[in-house]
């Protein structure tokens, strides 16, 4: 059995009577939610995918509340939905969902789309009958005093990850993936100060990376840290 069932279980008894906001910080502390941030195509899916195998985890992402709500415009409007769309789709439509996510963000100081997914977040933590840690895959922005990694730490009481992938060619210096777009290159160095975990890997050039013993071993440094930082709370 798990450190967190355990845990659970043998307070299950004594949180019947706590109100429900030292109860969410109870299970917060046993359940610290994880976030994942890193330039596209760092392998922060991989990384989830990774930790699925060491640790009980359950995906959220940012990403998929823009997705919901403009699914249904976008049906209407383009006949996509990009809830369930093929990758050609998705490029077709990926201006528009560019353009609403960046507004919304702006019109709400950064709020819009953190306030959407913590409803989900918070109703998962206050479940007690799954042990599963909350990951959400795509921590990225940073511009206003409460956004998306103050949201994860502070509100959450979260840990935030950040991945680098490089290029290992045997040259002396390692080249790192480099950001996609000048709006990711301003954002990840700010992320990445904001950062408790850090993990760099090479691009591996294989079939099934999921089962390369390099990356999860990286994968398990990062167990390893996470555990030791839940038995201090």
């Amino acid at each position: 059995m798990s450190y967190v069932l355990e845990k659970c279980n043998s307070h299950i008894k004594k949180l019947d009577f706590l109100p429900e906001t030292l109860y969410f910080k109870f299970t917060m502390n046993l359940r610290m939610p994880i976030g994942v941030s890193g330039v596209a195509g760092a392998g922060k899916d991989l990384f989830f995918q990774l930790l699925s195998k060491q640790l009980p985890v359950r995906r959220f992402a940012l990403a998929d509340q823009l997705k919901n709500e403009c699914s249904r415009w976008c049906l209407q409007q383009y006949g996509i939905d990009p809830i369930n769309c093929s990758r050609l789709e998705k490029e077709k439509i990926r201006e528009f969902l560019v353009y609403h996510g960046t507004f919304k963000r702006r019109q709400s100081n950064g709020r819009h789309w953190v306030d959407k997914l913590t409803p989900s977040i918070n109703g998962f933590l206050l479940n007690a009958q799954t042990e599963d840690i909350p990951v959400v895959t795509d921590i990225r922005y940073q511009e206003y005093d409460k956004d998306e990694a103050v949201w994860l730490k502070e509100e959450l009481g979260g840990v935030l990850v950040h991945i680098t992938q490089y290029i290992d060619d045997g040259s002396p210096i390692a080249v790192e993936r480099p950001p996609v777009n000048s709006e990711e290159s301003r954002n990840d160095p700010v992320i990445k100060s904001y950062a408790d975990f850090f993990i760099k890997w090479p691009k591996i050039k294989c079939d099934n990376p999921h089962k390369n013993e390099y990356l999860m071993n990286k994968v398990k440094e990062f167990v390893t840290w996470y555990n030791e930082k839940g038995e201090e709370k």
